[in-house]
């Protein structure tokens, strides 16, 4: 059963790709659909039987390949198929043109079956196999964007992602040669650890750091986030960059992960969290703003990792998902029918949907309680004492200062422009979605807390006007040239080159 959560959308992708030959194309928004619910079919009954683990094929472990849900698994996908059903609805019918919905939808159905593939997996190849499905996928959405310097962003994107999936192709590679095995609890019951075993997961974090667009390895996401379309920036914020994570996940349930390997994460995790929220401060893109929080976010996510805490880990992306895949979609939604993403020209006080959307996804992304985010930061809070956990305060609330002066902007007045109810209603709903799940999930008011880590970020926000940081917009380090974009690849290059050898001689 596990198997056809994968195989039904799978299917139809395959299906709707020969619609144009057939002269059937009318059809494909349909069977879209069709492929994009399916996965909801199964889902149920699957729960009902947690843990649930399936061999494909009814063959033995030893030989076969191993699927499993479990309290792991859960919250991915749950955040996959939520936010994939609310980006379905939005891009349902006149979205894309139509010469191009065949083919998007396609796509789509593709980044939805290797997303969903990828965190039902227990072997290591077929997990590597699903997750390079979703990248290609998301590398072709990218692309398609009408917005400027998409195809370099897209180019950039896929460049490096490539090389994070060849440097993690080589850690499978040494992880196999010195098991035996693929099936990560055949691993786990066979392994002799060695230094050839640390080597390899230094190789496979600096990969699945470099995909999930973590600080230092961040350069390729802000333009990749922020040149796609609306729906596609909520699926690669929200979903695509989850995939390395749950590999990450893996890695830490099945080897033994060093003391300085848990520091470093750890002290990476936080260098991501506050260098995202930095850099967002400063933005007056929109959609900039929100590609840099991901960064940001993402820390958090790594942060549960470094803690040896993968429950934590697992929820906080699930909530992420939710928050932040409805704040590009509302977002993106102003952007794309004013014309521009400049803060200071949108405004949503003309769509009291798209204002409580936005005012809701901002407080549940600042970890106020009840949304998911208050969840989400209890669970990785619980592990964390002493300096680091003034560090994680600090964090939450610079994440509201930035979102304090994100809705600042989009309370001014501004021209009034009709938005399609379809697109208000999708973003309404994800935004009190992270207030009905966090009550679900945490129904605890911390009322004192919030309203001093608020009252902090609103005197921070006043502080950072009033010093003109908001107009600080440093210069482009590298021209908009082919041999810009060759110098940038080179410089990028070597960041990933310290990080890899910096992560493999302490692993040593």
């Amino acid at each position: 059963m596990i198997p056809l959560l994968v195989a039904i959308p799978l299917l139809f992708a395959f299906i709707i790709s020969l619609l144009p030959a057939l002269g059937k194309q009318k059809l494909s928004k349909y069977l879209f659909l069709i492929g994009a619910f399916s996965p909801w079919l199964f889902i149920s009954s699957i729960v009902q039987k947690l843990p649930l683990d399936e061999v494909v094929g009814g063959w033995k472990r030893i030989s076969g390949i191993e699927v499993m849900v479990d309290s792991y698994s859960l919250p991915f996908l749950a955040a996959e198929l939520l936010l994939f059903t609310f980006v379905a609805v939005y891009v349902y019918g006149d979205y894309y043109p139509k010469k191009s919905e065949n083919k998007v939808y396609v796509i789509l159905l593709l980044l939805h079956s290797g997303l969903l593939g990828a965190f039902i997996s227990r072997d290591l190849f077929n997990y590597y196999i699903y997750m390079e499905i979703a990248s290609v996928s998301s590398f072709a959405l990218v692309a398609i964007s009408r917005e400027k310097g998409a195809r370099k962003a897209a180019f950039r994107y896929a460049l490096f992602s490539l090389l994070a999936s060849y440097i993690f192709i080589l850690a499978i590679g040494i992880i196999y040669l010195k098991t035996g095995y693929l099936n990560l609890l055949l691993i786990k019951e066979n392994l002799v650890f060695s230094k050839e075993v640390n080597v390899a997961l230094a190789l496979a974090f600096s990969s699945l750091i470099l995909k999930s667009g973590i600080f230092p390895l961040h350069f390729w996401l802000p333009d990749a986030h922020s040149k796609a379309d609306a729906p596609i920036s909520a699926l690669l914020s929200g979903l695509v960059v989850k995939a390395p994570v749950y590999g990450m996940i893996l890695l830490i349930l099945t080897f033994p992960i060093s003391t300085l390997m848990q520091n470093i994460l750890i002290a990476t995790a936080f260098l991501s969290i506050f260098f995202g929220i930095a850099m967002a401060l400063i933005q007056k893109n929109s959609e900039r703003l929100l590609a840099y929080h991901t960064v940001s976010q993402m820390g958090y996510v790594l942060l549960g990792i470094g803690l040896l805490n993968p429950l934590a880990a697992a929820y906080y992306a699930m909530a992420h998902s939710l928050f932040k895949g409805g704040l590009f979609l509302s977002v993106g939604t102003i952007a794309e029918h004013y014309g521009t993403r400049d803060l200071e020209k949108l405004s949503y006080r003309h769509s009291k949907f798209l204002m409580i959307a936005i005012t809701l996804l901002s407080l549940a992304i600042g970890g106020v309680s009840p949304f998911i985010g208050a969840f989400g930061k209890f669970m990785l809070v619980k592990k964390i004492d002493g300096l680091l956990k003034y560090a994680f305060y600090a964090g939450g609330i610079g994440t509201l200062a930035s979102f304090i002066k994100l809705n600042y902007y989009l309370l001014k007045r501004g021209e009034k422009i009709p938005f399609p109810l379809k697109k208000e209603m999708v973003s309404l709903s994800v935004g009190l979605l992270t207030l009905i799940s966090g009550i679900y999930l945490y129904p605890h008011l911390q009322l004192v807390r919030d309203l001093s880590f608020i009252f902090i970020g609103f005197a921070l926000f006043y502080v950072f006007k009033k010093l003109g940081f908001f107009e600080f917009h440093p210069s482009p380090p590298f021209p908009d040239t082919i041999s810009g974009l060759g110098r940038e690849i080179n410089v990028y290059m070597l960041f990933l080159g310290a990080f890899l050898l910096f992560l493999l001689f302490n692993s040593l």
